[in-house]
């Protein structure tokens, strides 16, 4: 353990406020963190409170003997002083512009309906060709991010395309659920889903909720096209394993599914698949 002197301790503490608020987000207290990590109570709090600065050996405790997420490791490292293992980068970085052309030509090409990589904010990263040609009708009449790209939750929350999904009460709710919990670790999700509330966009939703109605394994989105065609869809969500950035942990592939082979047909004929 290293001590600094009581005195020091007025200095901004980074490495400590870091810590604390990792193990709050783990649910632990310091006696079950430095437990895990097996270290004392004592130690923990000394580092929390700046009184003792982490060894690169404590370090690397934490981040192996806990189930930390990458951009919780990252946040630990760069708080710390050393040098972090896990660079920050950015969507115009080569390398994260090589990891979405990965998954794009390996993953997207290789599905016949519309597919996407959302951002942890659900910009829409890359798409398919089925999943451009679902968009397009839409992408200018829609509130979407025009400075960077398309947003797939604004979209969805239009008023264009939620006139296309026939069961929006009945489908909405597992939308609802998503949206709750990805706001939790997304501010741009966050602030979305608050106005979709006060629209009064998932109003039904507690009222399902309070009925005796027994809710079903899954519910498909029903969408009808303009000229009458109709489709359920429902969709796949993934990510890449192994993954060892903050950014692109938060990437999500999602996958378009027809649910039966009428709603199949419908849409290779409607996007080009």
């Amino acid at each position: 353990m290293i001590s600094i002197p009581l005195e020091g301790i007025s200095t901004l503490n980074s490495f400590g406020t870091a810590l604390k608020r990792l193990r709050n987000e783990l649910g632990k207290s310091q006696a079950a963190f430095a437990g895990d990590i097996g270290t004392t109570q004592r130690h923990v709090s000394f580092l929390e409170t700046g009184r003792s600065q982490p060894s690169r050996t404590m370090l690397a405790r934490i981040s192996a003997d806990l189930s930390l997420s990458a951009g919780q490791r990252a946040a630990l490292f760069d708080a710390s002083g050393f040098q972090n293992p896990y660079p920050a980068r950015d969507l115009n970085s080569d390398e994260v512009a090589e990891t979405l052309d990965m998954i794009e030509q390996r993953i997207l090409a290789n599905w016949p309906f519309p597919a996407f990589v959302l951002s942890d904010s659900w910009d829409v990263l890359r798409m398919n060709g089925p999943g451009s040609s679902m968009l397009a009708p839409f992408v200018t009449t829609s509130p979407v991010n025009t400075n960077r790209n398309i947003n797939l939750l604004a979209l969805l929350l239009s008023d264009p395309f939620r006139a296309l999904i026939a069961n929006w009460e009945e489908a909405s709710a597992g939308l609802y659920f998503r949206l709750q919990a990805a706001a939790a670790h997304s501010a741009d999700i966050a602030a979305h889903f608050a106005i979709a509330k006060e629209n009064g966009c998932f109003d039904h939703v507690l009222r399902e909720l309070t009925g005796e109605k027994t809710v079903p394994i899954y519910v498909p989105v029903v969408i009808q096209l303009p000229e009458g065609t109709q489709m359920r869809i429902g969709s796949l969500l993934g990510r890449l394993g192994s993954v060892h950035d903050a950014l692109v942990e938060g990437f999500e592939i999602e996958l378009l599914v027809p649910l039966d082979e009428k709603s199949e047909t419908a849409m290779r004929t409607a996007f080009g698949s």
